[in-house]
């Protein structure tokens, strides 16, 4: 098999395998998740629970509206630089090989440049957790390995984009199949579990008319 083939293989039909196989675990996941029993309020409704789920979905954008991030505005910045990277780096894995018209030299900038703060902010994380006791003591092997294999999911994108040499691509489409395989057993699966989670305490605090962001402000 010549290079070429090599890299086609990896960048199609080895990321088409990927996406199968982790759509089938998070389908069973969700499944799982959705026979769970949901018991509701019974006491008299005091507020509204739509709008409390509302709400709590929209303070993720609102860095005002909980103490956490009202207190620690730095964290809500390198949290949304961490996702919205994130976000770009999983968009590109679709538009690079199957929209290449769409990837100009200025959109490729683009990305690069999304994606490289979440770089810079994942070995923040990653060196907050080695150097601090207190997240050192409850960081498991999964918590460092996620955050590395973010890292490096970053890195080669990045380098993909900007060197976009034959062998930068081959590493990228790589490690975003190894990725794709092993995101539905890592903690990285958080972000399925945040739209139940949102929604659930949300309604919660909606029915009983209190603040839906889950903390008094």
């Amino acid at each position: 098999m010549s290079n070429l083939q090599i890299i086609h293989f990896v960048e199609y039909e080895l990321q088409a395998i990927a996406l199968v196989w982790m759509v089938t675990v998070y389908a069973i996941k969700l499944y799982k998740l959705c026979c769970l029993p949901m018991p509701w309020e019974k006491a008299p409704a005091r507020g509204s629970a739509r709008r409390g789920a509302a709400s709590s979905y929209a303070s993720i954008l609102n860095p005002w509206s909980r103490e956490s991030s009202r207190e620690h505005k730095g964290r809500w910045l390198e949290f949304g630089l961490y996702h919205v990277g994130a976000l770009a780096a999983i968009v590109n894995t679709f538009t690079y090989p199957f929209a290449p018209q769409l990837m100009t030299d200025p959109v490729k900038l683009v990305f690069a440049a999304l994606i490289a703060p979440a770089m810079v902010v994942g070995l923040i994380k990653l060196g907050r957790r080695i150097v601090r006791p207190e997240l050192r003591i409850v960081s498991t092997p999964d918590d460092y390995f996620a955050l590395v294999s973010l890292q490096l999911f970053f890195f080669f994108a990045v380098m993909a984009l900007l060197v976009g040499t034959s062998s930068w691509q081959l590493a990228y489409f790589l490690v975003t199949a190894l990725f794709l395989f092993y995101v539905p057993f890592s903690k990285i699966s958080h972000y399925i579990y945040f739209f139940f989670s949102h929604y659930l305490t949300g309604r919660r605090y909606g029915w009983r008319g209190v603040p839906s962001g889950g903390i008094a402000r």
